[in-house]
């Protein structure tokens, strides 16, 4: 499969149970903020590489997938016990689509364009110096699918999964989002990092759905968990009653929101090829103490 020239990488879900390996050259890399990839992964966007068939090997775990399709022009698998998005076919026959989160050590690029951003977050401002394509780039012809288009409820702002199947409620707008760059979160979504709005429990509700959902905990000591979907596989809430807070994946919120304030934290672990390109505040890992209630309210 490789050369001593490109030894291949390694990546695997959340849980571990799916793992595979993949070695260039790369016939993608590219950030997609179509309203879709943002409900899967639920994140700002999504981050893919796409790799040759060829170039591709299953290691493990691929009888524990879940191959869920929004459309038909594409598959949106998961695994069943994280619920974290793993390689699926494209609309390529040669070429297969890999979350770059789920990707051990250095890619050995960067990425290449953004797409997709006549449907980004509003919430999200681009200000890296990348290509940008409202769509897909010219030249490739893959079918255009239509966005995403669930109504906002009176003053009350929405989020749902992907299949629609669990929904939510939030009483007010998120006043900051937090982005975190550890390996857990990049794994659990399969993007550079997890966007996360912290939301006081009692401005919280659930509308349907939570027998959908499933919770994964990674083994003590470790302290790490997500819910997501059974159907669909999208990231969900999390309602932490020792915190008082809810946790909500940012690509799960329906309506589009105005900007906000943002803080970066665990950049120390963030991967080789993403570069932060904004002046929010930057943590190592954790902010002080002291300032958890700037951040986390």
């Amino acid at each position: 499969m490789t050369t001593d020239q490109d030894p291949a990488l390694r990546g695997a879900c959340l849980c571990g149970t799916v793992s595979f390996e993949i070695a260039p050259p790369y016939h993608w890399f590219a950030h997609c903020h179509c309203s879709m990839c943002r409900k899967h992964h639920g994140a700002l966007f999504s981050t893919g590489l796409g790799v040759v068939r060829e170039r591709f090997r299953w290691l493990s775990g691929t009888d524990e997938i879940v191959h869920y399709r929004a459309t038909a022009a594409f598959e949106r698998p998961f695994c069943r016990r994280c619920g974290a998005t793993v390689p699926a076919e494209s609309g390529l026959p040669d070429v297969l689509h890999v979350p770059a989160g789920l990707i051990d050590g250095d890619i050995g690029e960067a990425p290449r364009a953004h797409i997709f951003v006549a449907s980004k977050a509003t919430c999200f401002t681009i200000t890296d110096a990348l290509p940008q394509f409202a769509a897909y780039p010219p030249g490739v012809d893959l079918p255009v699918v239509a966005e995403l288009d669930r109504p906002a409820r009176g003053n009350r702002i929405a989020g749902s999964c992907l299949c629609g199947a669990v929904g939510f409620e939030i009483d007010g707008a998120p006043q900051r989002i937090v982005n975190c760059y550890c390996s857990l979160c990049r794994r659990s979504r399969g993007t550079p990092f997890g966007s996360t709005v912290f939301i006081a429990r009692e401005r919280f509700r659930w509308l349907r759905g939570r027998d959908r959902i499933r919770v994964y905990r990674l083994p003590a000591p470790r302290s790490y968990e997500v819910e997501f979907c059974t159907q669909c596989g999208s990231l969900v809430p999390s309602v932490v009653p020792e915190m008082g807070f809810a946790l909500l994946p940012v690509g799960a919120i329906d309506a589009q929101l105005p900007p906000v304030p943002m803080v970066h934290i665990y950049v120390g672990s963030k991967a080789p090829w993403y570069e932060i390109a904004d002046r929010w505040p930057q943590f190592a890992e954790m902010p002080p103490r002291e300032r958890f209630n700037e951040f986390f309210r």
